[in-house]
């Protein structure tokens, strides 16, 4: 059973917590009445002058302590993180159950808690939300969130969550958007079952609800070689992706005309699998969905020549290797290959194929350390190596398989670098760090 309240970890040595005699080990049970379940809700109660905060002690006992906060003063404490809340569906295409071994132990987590959804952009599906959360979220402004959708038929996202019974979708959309919470759409599409005529109902269906609803990003199912869906999955082809792109256009064309905007966003992989132009950056927005690979390439693009026309040249000597998936690596490729005439840089790009994951897996964000390895163990790739900044986790540095830079840098017997977050910084390491 948990326990109430959130535990205080840290308290500030001249803080108003320790002058109201608050401290570490002290659970904090409530603020102006109202129960503390986790930082978030600590933080929104906070914002009032004067407070009540009732503690229970490590000894068991309950003391209140009642203090005025001014505007901008901070209470002066570090808590407990919260416990993550997990997934309680079985979806068809569960990416984690695709899992092979030996993986990250943070990727074997199946989260689906709004509060991380709100914190760092993470998809929820709603099933495990209660009315008290659901009027937590409201009250506490927990906007945006990220919901993943897949159909709302009933009948067919029961089945792709693999649910027993629905969970009133519908409901707790209108009862979010009501309550002025923003929502961002994701739809996992899987070519013969949530594709076609509902795929269309579900645009739609989320597009009455705009602009709550603020944007739908569609991607395509990915299948690993590891592990068994549910039930019998077929991997996306070139030719359902340009079928995908030419039923989506007149929607999106519509949607335009009606609010301005694109609203239902497909992934990149779409049009690069499908060997179509990626649309122009006005297209893409707010680029809300990015993060899911929605605009990634475009922004890449357009913030590719820009860079190389302001930057001067730099030392000739400047011989290195980059690598990615096979996704990326035309686009890569091409955009080196101009940087190298422009600069007499000799600046290499390598595909690597993952090997970790299964060959059907080709973006760059899931490539393992061994992949790179094996891709560039035989290959001549100069004095540095350079990898995908998406492939590293941000807290720990690991990539996918749980080897780290250094691992990695180690094992090839030169630098190893992470490319930067954007074309800036991949621009400011080729400069700085490789060449200096």
């Amino acid at each position: 059973m948990s326990k109430r309240g959130i535990r205080i970890l840290e308290v500030g040595t001249a803080s108003r917590a320790r002058k109201i005699g608050l401290a570490p080990g002290d659970r904090i049970l409530t603020l102006n009445g109202r129960e503390i379940s986790d930082e978030l809700a600590l933080r929104f109660y906070l914002s009032g002058e004067n407070i009540e905060l009732c503690v229970q002690h490590p000894d068991g006992t309950i003391e209140c302590f009642e203090t005025d906060l001014p505007e901008g003063m901070d209470l002066g404490i570090a808590v407990e993180e919260f416990r993550t809340r997990t997934c309680n569906n079985s979806c068809i295409f569960c990416f984690v159950d695709q899992l092979p071994p030996h993986v990250r132990p943070a990727l074997k987590v199946k989260d689906d808690d709004y509060r991380l959804s709100f914190l760092h952009g993470n998809y929820i599906t709603l099933t495990n939300l209660s009315g008290n959360e659901l009027d937590r979220i409201i009250e506490q402004r927990l906007s945006p969130l990220y919901v993943s959708i897949h159909a709302t038929d009933p009948e067919l996202r029961t089945r792709i969550l693999g649910r027993k019974k629905a969970d009133d979708l519908e409901g707790k959309l209108l009862k979010l958007a009501r309550g002025g919470i923003r929502l961002h759409a994701q739809i996992v599409l899987m070519p013969g079952i949530n594709d076609d005529r509902h795929l269309e109902q579900t645009v739609f269906d989320l597009y009455r609800l705009y602009p709550s609803v603020q944007s739908v990003a569609i991607v395509p199912v990915g299948l690993s070689g590891h592990g068994r869906p549910s039930m019998r999955l077929f991997p996306v082809t070139p030719a359902f992706c340009r079928k995908v792109i030419r039923r989506v256009l007149p929607w999106q064309e519509e949607f335009r005309k009606r609010t301005g905007i694109t609203f239902a966003y497909l992934a990149d992989e779409f049009y690069i699998r499908g060997r179509e132009e990626i649309p122009a950056l006005g297209h893409y927005d707010e680029f809300a969905q990015i993060e899911d690979g929605v605009g990634m390439v475009r922004t890449f693009l357009d913030e590719f020549e820009p860079e190389l026309n302001r930057r001067k040249k730099p030392p000739a000597n400047v011989h290195g290797s980059l690598v990615t998936g096979g996704l990326f690596h035309p686009t890569l490729q091409a955009c080196m290959e101009r940087f190298n005439r422009r600069f007499g840089t000799h600046v290499q790009v390598y595909r690597a194929a993952n090997r970790f994951m299964g060959r059907g897996i080709t973006v760059a964000g899931l490539l393992a350390g061994q992949d790179i390895f094996h891709a560039l163990r035989r290959r001549e790739t100069g004095n540095f190596v350079i990898i995908p900044q998406e492939a590293v986790s941000r807290g720990e540095g690991l990539l996918i398989d749980d080897w780290s830079v250094p691992d990695l840098s180690e094992r090839l017997g030169k630098p190893v670098y992470s490319s930067g977050r954007t074309v800036h910084d991949f621009f400011d390491l080729l400069f700085a760090v490789v060449s200096g």
